[in-house]
């Protein structure tokens, strides 16, 4: 069970940003542009939130926040909740799917 989703990112210079999380073995990976920019392994945090903070572009450059919200019970079997924040201010909010 995979959960990804994608979304671009500047003004002038666009960028798009791929996240994909893989349930099962608490895989996170995160591609901007086709290259890998961030990897972990969420497999037995206790933490409810996770965040990955990396920075996009060359000449416009922008900081993305991406927050991870787990539920409380049974977590590897249910969606998450991702807030996507670009230069801190609110981008988007998705659910992945069950």
């Amino acid at each position: 069970m995979e959960e990804q989703f994608w979304f671009d990112v500047g003004q002038y210079e666009r960028h798009r940003v791929e996240f994909f999380y893989e349930r099962w073995f608490g895989g996170v990976k995160i591609h901007v542009d086709g290259q890998l920019v961030e990897t972990r392994r969420l497999l037995f945090s206790m933490r409810m939130t996770e965040r990955f903070r990396f920075v996009v572009g060359h000449q416009e450059r922008h900081e993305v926040l991406i927050e991870k919200r787990r539920k409380v019970l049974a977590a590897g079997f249910r969606p998450s909740t991702y807030q996507v924040f670009v230069d801190g201010v609110f981008y988007l909010t998705l659910e992945g799917q069950a």
